[in-house]
């Protein structure tokens, strides 16, 4: 009496079924955490390009720049509100991210200091950039 190989055939395609699912769970896992550094790299890179262009725009005394943005003021320091794709709202819980420039003590006569810093809802520091400039003194 033979036995069949069936069974051994049966068997072997359960295995390579196996090798083949956990191969797939792991390459869906690598494409998920692909995509969230992708969009946190691109939240970071947006974060700095905003800081930038606020820290430029403190340096040049441009408050149309923080007027245009529906800036609040207060607290020795302007903060600006923006959705989820980088356009700015007055209402800060609809906020994903905020950006905020803080005055800071230079220690020195004629010269000011900022921290301009971006920060997503949940907190988290996207970007923060020193700025400085020199004030203007009337000699007579």
């Amino acid at each position: 009496m033979r036995r069949s190989k069936t069974p051994l055939a049966l068997m072997e395609q359960m295995v390579m079924v196996l090798v083949f699912a956990l191969a797939a769970a792991l390459c869906v896992q690598v494409f998920v955490l692909s995509d969230r550094t992708s969009r946190y790299g691109e939240a970071r890179d947006r974060a700095l390009l905003e800081a930038q262009s606020a820290a430029e725009a403190l340096k040049s005394g441009d408050e149309t720049y923080f007027t245009a943005r529906s800036a609040a003021s207060g607290d020795g320091g302007w903060s600006i509100s923006y959705d989820a794709g980088w356009n700015s709202v007055t209402a800060a819980d609809a906020a994903a991210y905020h950006l905020l420039i803080l005055s800071v003590d230079s220690g020195l006569d004629y010269l000011w200091a900022a921290q301009v810093q971006v920060y997503t809802a949940d907190g988290d520091l996207l970007a923060d950039l020193p700025v400085a400039g020199q004030e203007v003194a009337d000699h007579g």
